[in-house]
């Protein structure tokens, strides 16, 4: 019969992100929310004929 080792559950959260995943993170975001305001203005030019 084996015997139950439970999880090998690392860290799991008790550090908390370094200022390189920060950077990362929040340049991901700014992309995102500049590329949606980006293509919502597009779009919005296209539907009312003036592209």
């Amino acid at each position: 019969m084996l015997h139950a080792r439970g999880a090998a559950g690392g860290l799991g959260g008790s550090i908390g992100p370094t200022d390189a995943e920060m950077a990362v993170g929040a340049g991901l975001v700014a992309t995102a929310a500049v590329g949606g305001s980006v293509f919502i203005v597009r779009r919005r030019r296209t539907v009312s004929g003036q592209a």
